[in-house]
């Protein structure tokens, strides 16, 4: 498996290929969007590839990381990644380019950050985002630098609440689908990967290698969120998401409650 390889086989997918960008943040359902935009014959990509994109060469790097691991998909025309941190940022002219397409996607802040605490002090305890302040301060941060795209984006993009991946998956997926111009539906189970739930590329959990949307999900109780933080990251979530879906082309929301 090479990016030769991967040129002979799939010399217009190699050369003039399209991109999707999932910008994003962590513990958004983004390893099971990756996985489920990864299984449609177009597509090739499903994990995060913690790269920067920065000019063309970025793109080039991307292709020869991805094939060095994986064969090309004969039909693919997309390559795919996601980005969840401040430190692998897109430049604009990359994410403005015709061949680009670009996704972002918040989930609602409370499961968001009890989770990522979960995860930090499960794989990397060290780290400032295994502390409630410090996985907080990472939310806050993350989705004022995605209100922050989305305001200098001039180029079209989608916006999607994480949740509806899982609680409203199929119409979802449809509309995604319909506004990326794919020949068929993506659907809506999933292949397991050669890198699925390992190493740094995303949710590690038993669920996401199930291949299926499971919509059962742990609650995190036991991770208190101090109140000031809370409604810190609930008034962050609040005027960032309407930023972002103010701005889009087509946006799926969750229902307005009362």
């Amino acid at each position: 498996m090479s990016l030769l390889s991967a040129l002979a086989s799939n010399p217009s997918l190699v050369l003039r290929h399209r991109n999707i960008f999932l910008l994003s943040h962590m513990r958004a359902n983004t390893s099971l969007l990756g996985h489920l935009l990864g299984s449609h014959p177009q597509i090739e990509g499903y994990y995060e590839m913690h790269i920067g994109y920065y000019s063309w060469k970025s793109l080039w790097r991307q292709k020869m990381l991805h094939f060095a691991d994986h064969d090309a998909k004969p039909g693919a025309r997309y390559m795919f990644d996601k980005v969840l941190h401040d430190g692998h940022a897109v430049a604009m002219p990359l994410l403005e380019r015709r061949s680009s397409s670009t996704i972002l996607m918040l989930r609602e802040p409370t499961q968001s950050i009890r989770s990522l605490v979960v995860l930090y002090r499960e794989h990397l305890p060290a780290q400032p985002e295994a502390e409630v302040e410090g996985a907080a301060r990472y939310y806050i941060d993350r989705l004022k630098s995605l209100a922050r795209v989305a305001r200098d984006l001039r180029s079209p993009y989608f916006y999607l609440d994480a949740e509806l991946i899982v609680s409203d998956t199929a119409p979802t997926l449809a509309a995604l689908g319909d506004w990326l111009q794919l020949s068929s539906p993506i659907p809506t189970e999933y292949g397991v990967f050669n890198r699925t739930g390992s190493g740094a590329a995303g949710d590690h959990s038993a669920r996401l290698k199930s291949g299926k949307v499971a919509a059962h999900k742990r609650s995190y109780d036991e991770i208190e969120i101090p109140a000031a933080l809370h409604d810190e990251a609930l008034q962050a979530y609040a005027e960032h998401r309407a930023t972002l879906i103010g701005r889009a082309q087509r946006s799926v929301q969750l229902a307005a409650t009362t």
